[in-house]
């Protein structure tokens, strides 16, 4: 009894366009939060770059919709169009 998966869009932004320009497709099942997003766009990024080893600049940045920053708990409801944003300032 799979859960029935949905397809995220995310734009890249800052830093991640040197390991993935444009818009990351990243499938995940109905109901994930988005800290199981951000799992999963690790994994798809390590495909489509075996050396990503960056999995702080991941769970450093946040993910956000047209409106604004999704909570780390926030459950995605279904397909959407998402933009990762990195860190503004380093550290």
């Amino acid at each position: 009894d799979m859960n029935p998966q949905m397809n995220l869009s995310i734009k890249m932004f800052g830093a991640f366009r040197k390991y993935h320009p444009g818009i990351l497709q990243v499938s995940v099942p109905v109901g994930s939060t988005v800290a199981e997003v951000k799992s999963a766009m690790v994994d798809a990024l390590r495909q489509t770059n075996p050396e990503f080893a960056d999995d702080d600049l991941v769970s450093k940045s946040v993910l956000a919709d047209h409106q604004r920053v999704l909570n780390a708990d926030e459950r995605m409801a279904g397909p959407s169009d998402l933009a990762i944003l990195p860190p503004v300032c380093g550290g």
